[in-house]
């Protein structure tokens, strides 16, 4: 049985060696295509953590020149990505430290009277939070799963 690691690089090493390139795709933008199956086929299978897997497909796209290192490393300058990676960052100290789980019992001890009261207390708090974390996907991954799931 093959292993996740060559699994994965065979998939891109056929597609760009063994299946014609289309005439109006570019020899970048082939290899390009190559190396993101072969991320994609290594997150799923898993070969190496998953920051790992795509530090060494980063890796691959500068050193066989498919990019330059500017191209490749420009969807890290996006500040909503950063802030969606911090809000994780955070949600991981909530599950260490077990700040989520006593946020949890107090959130229920103040509000757990009835269905309506922890709706409305999520909601208030989720308009509390906003102002200072604007994207709604670090908010409710991030800080408001851990202490949900508590």
């Amino acid at each position: 049985m093959p292993t996740p690691l060559a699994f994965s690089v065979a998939i891109g090493l056929i597609v760009y060696l063994a299946i014609p390139k289309l005439t109006d795709v570019s020899k970048q933008a082939w290899r390009l295509f190559a190396i993101f199956l072969t991320t994609f086929a290594g997150l799923i299978l898993g070969p190496l953590p998953v920051g790992a897997w795509a530090f060494v497909s980063l890796m691959i796209t500068v050193i066989t020149k498919t990019l330059t290192v500017k191209d490749a490393l420009s969807g890290f300058t996006n500040d909503i990505i950063w802030l969606i990676v911090l809000s994780f960052f955070f949600s991981r100290g909530f599950l260490k430290t077990g700040l989520g789980d006593r946020l949890a019992m107090y959130f229920v001890k103040w509000l757990g009277k009835s269905t309506f009261g922890l709706a409305y207390g999520l909601a208030i708090r989720e308009a509390i939070i906003s102002p200072a974390m604007p994207s709604a996907t670090a908010r409710a991954g991030g800080i408001f799963l851990p202490v949900i799931n508590s």
